[in-house]
């Protein structure tokens, strides 16, 4: 069966009967509704078409008789100049009576063809000359006015020329219009066929519809009645149900009075249904606990607007030892004719649960109070320590950059009279007070690592690389090239700005040669990013790749290669205080790739300033 057929017969069975049945009835009325509103349309097109030809015509008609009164006109005068009797001249006078106002309807008549409209224009004009010609012919005539056979025959040839003009402007008028009549003709004769065939079409369509209806109707009163054949076997089973169903079950009528009571409400009540039959339901009250009086105030007829999933109301109900205890009522809108279900639920275990986890709850908001003031004086802690740490490295460096400058001062005193041991010496000791400056800053970098909890801003990732290479200025010879796809997210920019830094530094400054190539890469994993800063150096031994997150730690002796050892110790901490991972792939003498995650959507906590709904380009980057 197609798919949609089939949905559309699941389509149609929802609708309600009522609805059905509106649209069987409905289907016939539409096809006689269409039949005659088609027949309207095309009959107006008929008729259309038959004016069309009645007006052509009307056209050959006239233009006929334009003709004949010329050449009647004519005839009548060449009689009278023979004869010379007046009565010859009758033709002559009708024609002055009816030739010009015939020529004149005829304009109007083609006044919306211009082509017709200039032949019959160049027609009047003609006749109107031929009819001088002729006025002259029997001014002479009656004043004998007798002119020489040369004249007369030029005369008779200027008529003759005129009435042959007249015939060739109306032969090709005519045959126009008769080629107007031939397509009008077969126009109406179409739309008198089409009228035909759309008239037998909405017949066969209204006797689809009618048969159509017929047969939706019969469906419909064969549902109706297995609907009601249904509803007595439901009316059953829902009786047998509601004798063994836990919850308390009472069906009352349209006045509220009980007509039966099951097990469990019997059980809960402790009446017999033979006590309670007849009562009406709100006699299972207690009428004057608040909960009672606040359903009945407040839903006073639950029987007339109770629906089929009913509200539930708490009350108190009262058993017949006079004992109350709290129940939930619900009128349920399932309908036994005119009856409703009262379902009735016992809720003391229920209440008497909630009443201890009220208790956990309040044990539970005093713990989260007793962890909130832990935090905060952990907060307080972070922060003497951070002071305590900015303090003592100032303290620190204090001393250190006194013992550079008075190493410098000694060198300059003693000028030239400095051996080159000694000014190595103080060379390498200025060399350890900056080594010594370096570890301290790092070590203050590593505390505040992770713990520092900035604006959450959008970052667009790209530019802020190039304002990392830039601030970096690698060598010239250097090549780092920046994948595409980079992101644009919602993010703190500065922890993000400091994992890429020492990433892309330690990259450039462990590299063998000056000549390097560094890759950064990123792949969307769904709620995070991965990020990857690959380069073509030496790599890293497998037996060191677990030792270079240690702080201080490094591959190489410092006197070899100035390194503090603190970068990817920052590193892995601002990471994992993000959310996210850092994992090495590396081969020795095959370079290394670093693959760090980040969230999508960052880390929310207490002291975390406001998301700012601005755009970060490379110049908001401080």
């Amino acid at each position: 069966m197609n798919p949609s057929w089939r949905k559309f017969k699941n389509y149609w069975k929802k609708l309600p009967i009522e609805g059905r049945g509106a649209i069987a009835i409905c289907i016939p009325l539409l096809c006689l509704l269409g039949t005659v509103v088609t027949h309207i349309l095309l009959q107006r097109e008929m008729l259309a078409a038959q004016m069309y030809v009645d007006h052509t015509h009307q056209v050959l008609a006239t233009s006929q008789s334009s003709f004949i009164s010329l050449l009647n006109a004519e005839t009548g005068v060449r009689g009278y100049y023979i004869a010379k009797e007046k009565v010859f001249l009758q033709p002559y006078n009708l024609a002055i009576t009816k030739l010009d106002s015939t020529l004149v309807g005829l304009e109007q008549l083609v006044a919306d063809n211009p082509n017709q409209l200039t032949r019959a224009k160049m027609l009047t004009q003609i006749a109107r000359n031929r009819m001088d010609l002729l006025q002259g012919t029997i001014q002479r005539v009656e004043t004998q006015q007798i002119a020489d056979a040369t004249t007369t025959i030029g005369r008779l040839l200027d008529g003759k020329q005129q009435m042959d003009r007249f015939r060739a402007v109306i032969d090709e008028f005519e045959d126009q219009e008769y080629r107007f009549l031939a397509e009008r003709t077969r126009s109406l004769q179409e739309q008198q066929q089409l009228n035909i065939t759309a008239t037998w079409v909405g017949i066969s369509i209204g006797l689809v519809g009618t048969a159509l209806a017929v047969r939706l109707l019969k469906q419909l009163a064969t549902e109706l009645r297995d609907r009601e054949l249904r509803l007595r076997e439901s009316r059953s089973l829902i009786e047998a149900i509601v004798a063994n169903i836990v919850d308390g079950v009472a069906i009352v009528n349209a006045q509220g009075k009980i007509e039966s009571f099951n097990n469990a409400a019997i059980e809960m009540f402790g009446y017999t249904p033979d006590e309670v039959i007849g009562w009406h339901w709100h006699q299972l009250l207690n009428q004057v606990a608040d909960d009672t009086q606040k359903m009945l105030f407040y839903e006073p007829d639950l029987l007339v607007k109770a629906v089929p999933n009913g509200q539930i109301w708490q009350a108190m109900g009262q058993r017949k030892n006079g004992e109350w205890f709290p129940i939930e009522v619900s009128m349920n809108g399932i309908e036994f004719d005119e009856d409703r279900i009262a379902i009735i639920r016992d809720i003391t275990d229920r209440q008497q649960a909630a009443a201890k986890l009220a208790a956990k709850a309040r044990q539970l908001s005093q713990l989260n109070d007793s962890l909130s003031q832990s935090n905060q004086l952990l907060s307080q802690s972070n922060q003497e320590l951070d002071q305590f740490a900015y303090i003592t490295s100032h303290d620190l460096k204090a001393p250190l950059r006194a013992i550079a400058s008075l190493s410098e001062w000694i060198e300059e005193d003693l000028g030239t009279g400095i051996s080159e041991e000694t000014r190595l010496q103080l060379y390498l000791l200025r060399g350890r007070v900056y080594r010594m400056q370096a570890l301290l800053n790092s070590l203050l970098e590593y505390s505040r690592a992770g713990r520092t909890q900035t604006a959450i801003i959008t970052v667009n990732v790209e530019q802020l690389l190039h304002k990392i290479i830039q601030a970096l200025a690698p060598p010239a010879t250097f090549v780092i090239n920046i994948g595409t796809g980079m992101p644009i997210m919602n993010t703190r920019w500065q922890p993000l700005e400091q994992v890429f830094t020492h990433l892309i530094d330690n990259a450039i400054r462990h590299h063998p040669t000056k000549v390097g190539i560094v890759e950064i890469s990123t792949i969307d994993l769904g709620d995070r990013y991965e990020f990857a800063i690959s380069d073509n150096g030496d790599g890293i031994e497998p037996e060191y790749q677990t030792r270079i997150y240690t702080i201080f730690q490094t591959l190489k002796a410092r006197d070899l290669q100035e390194n503090i050892g603190a970068g990817l110790a920052i590193v892995k901490k601002v990471v994992a205080a993000e959310g996210g991972t850092i994992q090495l792939e590396s081969v020795a003498g095959r370079g290394a790739i670093f693959r760090f995650t980040w969230l999508k959507q960052p880390i929310i906590v207490g002291c975390t300033s406001p998301m700012e709904n601005r755009d970060i380009v490379a110049s908001d980057v401080p």
